[in-house]
């Protein structure tokens, strides 16, 4: 009889780690699959608010300048958001479309996005010519169990 109360613990206490952590693998899909519904929209937008539809020619020193990063966020709704920097400072929970309708089944979801200029080490690393040849753009996923996913995708000015 003891050593069927041991093995029926042994087996209680493994149940209980896997009834616990079960779900992870849920919420981690579901956390990717949302970030990149919104990295895809962000994508989908404009270099730059001085960039000209079809990204032709280039925001630069010699053309037309690009957005300095303290005007990124410039006071656009979501619905007007139409360039990769009026999402900088974005954060939605629930999560929304880009309608501003909740995303069913993500209630507890939190979605954060920051969108910046390489730093000098990242310009030499990517062979950038200029910090303002690329938008690093940042989406980060708070999971319902307080894990949170970052994912992280260059923007290039063309």
């Amino acid at each position: 009889m003891l050593v069927i109360s041991i093995a029926a613990l042994g087996v209680m206490y493994t149940l209980g780690l896997g009834l616990r952590h079960q779900s992870d693998s849920l919420w981690q899909t579901k956390a990717v699959a949302l970030a990149e519904s919104y990295m895809e929209e962000i994508l989908a937008r404009r270099y730059d608010e001085q960039s000209p539809l079809g990204g032709a020619p280039p925001c630069s020193t010699t053309t037309t300048a690009c957005s300095v990063q303290s005007a990124f966020n410039d006071g656009e709704t979501r619905a007007q958001f139409d360039d990769v920097d009026d999402y900088d400072g974005l954060v939605e929970q629930p999560p929304r479309d880009p309608y501003g309708n909740p995303r069913p089944d993500y209630d507890s979801y939190e979605v954060a996005v920051s969108v910046v200029y390489p730093n000098p080490t990242q310009v030499v690393a990517l062979g950038l010519d200029a910090a303002t040849d690329a938008k690093l753009v940042t989406v980060t996923v708070s999971t319902p169990e307080g894990g949170a996913m970052s994912f992280s995708a260059l923007r290039g000015n063309f």
